[in-house]
């Protein structure tokens, strides 16, 4: 008997362990689904990084303007306050009303602001204007950033692993075929 309870001792783990690498190869590819379903945003949350940037740039560049220039500073003030003045009698909302009147400040500051745009990816991302560009580092556009992005989302869709954000920046470095480069170091 005690041979009987051994070799039912010996099958009940044989069923045990069959159950857990079931299941351990089930939460392996879930887990190899999980990475991939990664990539893509990783990929998105730097472009959206880069793209905020590029406005804040552009809105700061857009209010040193309207201060230095009384007439651009007149037609902003006019957008701003036209816009409150909509929103307040379409919405009678003044909190609307005035997100709406700073949403027009902005608009005109940003697009006042507007400007060919040079990136770097050295020790980190910083975008400046084209006429801005710092003597040290290397430079290219922006416009090929954002191809050279889109083209790592295309990779990242078809299953492709990209890595940690640190590996997408190296990737993008390497990307000479893609990249435009407005300065490269003396």
């Amino acid at each position: 008997m005690s041979d009987n309870r051994w070799a039912r001792a010996i099958a009940d783990s044989r069923k045990g362990l069959a159950r857990i690498e079931s299941s351990s190869r089930a939460l392996s590819r879930r887990f190899e689904i999980l990475q991939l379903e990664a990539e893509l945003p990783k990929v998105e949350f730097l472009e959206d990084s880069l793209q905020k940037q590029r406005t804040a740039v552009a809105r700061q560049r857009g209010f040193a303007f309207l201060i230095r220039d009384r007439e651009k500073s007149r037609i902003g003030l006019a957008v701003s306050a036209g816009m409150f003045l909509i929103w307040g009698l379409i919405t009678q909302d003044k909190d609307a009303a005035l997100n709406a009147g700073l949403s027009g400040l902005y608009g005109v500051s940003q697009e006042l602001g507007e400007t060919g745009w040079a990136v770097s990816l050295q020790e980190e991302l910083v975008i400046v204007p084209c006429d801005a560009i710092p003597a040290k580092g290397i430079w290219f556009t922006f416009e090929s950033l954002i191809a050279a992005i889109h083209d790592l989302k295309t990779e990242a869709l078809q299953g492709k692993r990209l890595g940690t954000l640190d590996d997408i920046i190296e990737r993008l470095q390497q990307q000479n075929r893609k990249l435009v480069y407005i300065a490269l170091p003396n």
